[in-house]
This record gives structure tokens, C-alpha cells and sequence, in this order.
């Protein structure tokens, strides 16, 4: 639907609803509101301040003909005020003018200050009145309606705002409205998260659990956690069951997840070994048989580690790991026997997941900096198999191909400028989280040759573009007869060119899969 134009906005008549807290420069959008011909309608405290200053203002309860009730609570919930702001066009309101319900074709709204109320620590009852009500519904109604209705949701727009009032004879433009609905939007899911974030730190509903410590013993960490836990299974919402060890600390959770999203990953049975979020082994395989892969490629780093399966752990595993100096062992179960000898080791933490719950729960990304948060969508799938270019070399084999895809995923899991290097079953060598692709190329051939491991016919996984042929130098003369990387770099034909030369084959996903 098309906004409205001026001229029928012009002949209908003009009407802007003031509600603000922040009474920054309230003066200035109300002069520039009347200079365009607009009626201003306020509640409570702004009409008393306006009138104050000088202006003309029909007060919310004049429009509603009730008084505002509940000491304020309930002023701005009426069918005039949400019917003038949600009217799709002015034409509609021809049904509507018997019942006094006229377009508001402005909404100048800020919100109670809810985090500064809880800043100051208050009690419960002045914390509950701080909590908007009608600031948040009336900026939602009048964002939904954006192709007609203009909503500002803070000071730091206005300047803007009466520059489009100007430019545009008293219509923003369909444009400017747009971002300013998106901005109220976002502005009332962060307000509600506040205010969710307060109740259930009150009512103990998703309140964390403490941990041991943080990423340092100096720092108290907690886990958050959606609600549904069980006293007797503070971790059963993440699909996770602790039989034994220690508490989980901040750096066990981390690495928690990063080893079953690793396993996760994969249909085939198979074990990661994690350190610091990086894979320091994978194998495939079920039992011993992909425990023992993933310890061929760095036994060293893997002490201490977290050992991940995406299958049931028998007892001739347990037996080895519980051999080994490790910190957490998590599987989809264990036979009896298996968890009665894990479960020995008292300062082992071993834990049942429900894949499927725990990947769904832990979908996206979330970090965040104190106030400051960043969210993005999980990185999932792996649609560039079916659709991969050969640049380079022979055309890969079954196997070829398989032990790519392995690699492939791999890299996915580890910390960026990642190189891994593997065969049909398992990695070889793996290097991670370098300033330069070279550096992680090096670590990874040094690594096997570290446990003497024969590289020749290898294959090597990127998660980055290879910006000068020296990389792919490298990994063939270490061995590696088949690459796989997205590719994306200026230098890709060069590149192209270098493998061709050294009969290595270079498959290209355009598609990287890069873990900061």
C-alpha cells in the first residue's frame, strides 16, 4: 500500500500525538509540527509541560472524553487513540468519525526509563511502575502502520525528523518512515528484554546457575539457562545430564559446545577432541575405533581436552579414556558398564547430550560486551557439496571427495585461518587460529610431522581464500593432493594455475565457513 499523498492528508486535517519522558527539545518538533499544520494531542505530563511553554494542545482525555485512571496506568489504551494511529488510510475513517476516532498521522513517543529505575536499585513496586505499558503499543501501532503514520521513538531522530517535515510539506518521505518503524521495533524488543531479563532474576525463572569460576579463577561466571530445568537436572533444557566430576566452569561450557556442535556436524560415527574450542583430533568411526583416529594427529594438546560422540561409548572405549587426563567426556549415552568405570573418575565431568535438543537450543550466535550484543544466525548446512567447482587437478574419487568433506567440516570448527589435514578416516595435522593462512599451514604440517605421520596423499582443508599460491606451495610439498577452500581471492587463477602445475586438485566452494 502506497503512502498517502499530501493533498489528501492536507484536506483530512493533520493530527501528531505527543507521550514522551524525555522532554529534550520537545519545544522544537512541537513548533515544527504546528508550522505544518498539525493539531498536537498529548497525555498527561507532556500536555501539562507544552502548555507550560506555550503551546495550544487537546489533551488525550479531552480526545477519549475519559480520565486518565489508575494513578496513569491506563491514559493512552483507548480505541480513539489506536484506532486514529492503526487507520490504514484517511478514507477509512468515514466509518469511524461518528464514534470521534480520527487519523493521528504523527506518534512522538519515548519510554519510561526502565533500566535507569533499575540502575538506582529501587524497591519492587516503583521498579513494576516504571515498566511501560502504553509508550511501547502505541510505537508498535504506529510502526505497523508505517505507510501512513510517522512514529519517532527518541530525540536523537528529531533533527532528522523536522528536516523531513520541511523537504516534504509536512509528510516525511515513505522511506524515512520506514527506518523509523524498524527503530521502534528494536527499541521495544529491547525494552522488553529488560524488563524479561528483571523478572526472571526475580522470580528464579531462567536465573542462572552459578559456575565454578570464569574464564579466570578471579571471575564469577554464570550459566543462563531457558526455563524448564528440574532441581535434580539443573542442565536438562540443554538436553545435557552430568553423571559425575567436578562443577562445569565458564571454559567447560564454552568448549561443551563447540565439541558437540563439531560431532553434531557429522551423520557418520565419529569423535572430536577439543582444546580451547579448537580440534585438536577427529575421527570417524564408532567406539575405539574413532577415539584412537583422533588421537593420531595431536595426542599432546588432546591432554586435558574434551572429548565429544555423537554415538554410544562402549566399555572398550571408556577403558581408554579413562587411561587418559581429560576434562569432559560427552556422548549420546553410555552402555552401563562404560559409565560405571567413567564415573570413577572423580574430577572427570561426564555428560549425556540429546543432540537434538542441545544443537536446537544452542542455534545462533550471541555475544556480547557488557550492553553491547551481536547476534547472527547459526552457521548450518553444508549446500555447497552439491554444487563445488573443480579449478584444479584430476577429478577427486569417492573417497577423495569424502575425505574433503571431512576436512571441510573440520575447519568450520575451528578458530579462523584454519588448515586441516586428513585422510579417509581422520585429521593428520591442524592448524588454527593464526594471524596468516601460511602460519596455520605450517602449524598444521609441523603438528604431524610432530607424530611422525606420512602426509603424502593427503587432503587439506581451508575456511579461507588462499591470497598468494605460496599456501597451496606449501601444502603440496608436504604432500597434499587435493584442496579444498572457498575461494573469493583476486589471485584465484594464479592460484588455480599453481595447483594445476603441481598436479594438485583444487575444488572451490564459494561458500567459507569462518569461525572468529
Amino acid at each position: 500500500m502506497a503512502g498517502i499523498s499530501v493533498e489528501e492528508n492536507s484536506e483530512q486535517g493533520r493530527k501528531a500525538l505527543l507521550s514522551v519522558t524525555d522532554k529534550t527539545r520537545l519545544e522544537d518538533v512541537a513548533q515544527g509540527l504546528l508550522d505544518q499544520g498539525y493539531q498536537l494531542i498529548a497525555s498527561g505530563g507532556t500536555a501539562s509541560y507544552l502548555r507550560d511553554k506555550g503551546f495550544s494542545v487537546t489533551g488525550v482525555s479531552e480526545l477519549t472524553g475519559y480520565p486518565e485512571i489508575f494513578g496513569g496506568r491506563v491514559k493512552t489504551l483507548h480505541p480513539v487513540i489506536h484506532g486514529g494511529i492503526l487507520g490504514p488510510d484517511h478514507n477509512c475513517f468515514s466509518e469511524t468519525k461518528e464514534l470521534g476516532i480520527e487519523a493521528i498521522d504523527a506518534v512522538i513517543v519515548n519510554l519510561y526509563r526502565f533500566e535507569e529505575t533499575l540502575a538506582k536499585n529501587v524497591g519492587e513496586a516503583e521498579t513494576v511502575e516504571s515498566i511501560d505499558i502504553g509508550g511501547p503499543a502505541m510505537l508498535r501501532a504506529a510502526a505497523k502502520n508505517f505507510n501512513r503514520v510517522t512514529v519517532v521513538s527518541s530525540p536523537d531522530f528529531y533533527d532528522d525528523y523536522l528536516t523531513e517535515l520541511v523537504k516534504n510539506k509536512g509528510i516525511p518521505s515513505l522511506d524515512f518512515r520506514r527506518k523509523m518503524a524498524a527503530s521502534s521495533f528494536r527499541l521495544a524488543e529491547q525494552y522488553n528484554e529488560a524488563i524479561a531479563g528483571w523478572l526472571e532474576d526475580t522470580s528464579g525463572a531462567g536465573q542462572g546457575i552459578a559456575l565454578r569460576y570464569g574464564e579466570n579463577p578471579h571471575q564469577a561466571a554464570q550459566l543462563h539457562l531457558p526455563s524448564g530445568g528440574v532441581p535434580e537436572n539443573p542442565l536438562s533444557p540443554l538436553g545435557l545430564t552430568q553423571h559425575g566430576g567436578k562443577e562445569l566452569s565458564y571454559n567447560n561450557i564454552v568448549d561443551l559446545q563447540a565439541a558437540v556442535k563439531l560431532v553434531g556436524d557429522f551423520e557418520e560415527a565419529c569423535c572430536g577432541v577439543l582444546k580451547h574450542t579448537n580440534p585438536c583430533g577427529f575421527g570417524l568411526g564408532a567406539g575405539k575405533v574413532g577415539l584412537e583416529r583422533a588421537l593420531i594427529c595431536d595426542p599432546v594438546s588432546a591432554f586435558g581436552g574434551v572429548f565429544a560422540f555423537n554415538r554410544e561409548v562402549d566399555l572398550e572405549t571408556a577403558e581408554i579414556l579413562a587411561k587418559r587426563f581429560l576434562e569432559i567426556i560427552v556422548a549420546p549415552g553410555y552402555t552401563e558398564e562404560a559409565l560405571a568405570r567413567l564415573t570413577r573418575k572423580k574430577n572427570v565431568r561426564v555428560l549425556t547430550v540429546d543432540l537434538s535438543v542441545f544443537l536446537e537450543v544452542t542455534r545462533g550466535r550471541t555475544r556480547s560486551w557488557g550492553k553491547l550484543v551481536l547476534k547472527q544466525d547459526e552457521d548450518e548446512g553444508f549446500e555447497e557439496f552439491s554444487d563445488m567447482k573443480l579449478v584444479a587437478g584430476p577429478q577427486p574419487d569417492a573417497e577423495t571427495r569424502t575425505a574433503l568433506e571431512m576436512v571441510w567440516k573440520v575447519c568450520k570448527h575451528g578458530k579462523s585461518n584454519a588448515i586441516v589435514l586428513g585422510n579417509l578416516h581422520a585429521t593428520l595435522g591442524l592448524g588454527f587460529g593464526q594471524m596468516s593462512r601460511v602460519d596455520s599451514t605450517e602449524l598444521a604440517v609441523l603438528k604431524a610431522g610432530n607424530q611422525n605421520l606420512d602426509l603424502q596423499g593427503c587432503v587439506a582443508g581451508s575456511d579461507g581464500f588462499f591470497p598468494f599460491p605460496d599456501g597451496i606451495e606449501k601444502l603440496a610439498s608436504a604432500g597434499a593432493r587435493a584442496i579444498i577452500a572457498p575461494g573469493g581471492s583476486i589471485r584465484d587463477d594464479e592460484v588455480a594455475a599453481t595447483a594445476e602445475q603441481l598436479g594438485v586438485t583444487l575444488i572451490l566452494t564459494g561458500r567459507r565457513h569462518f569461525n572468529h
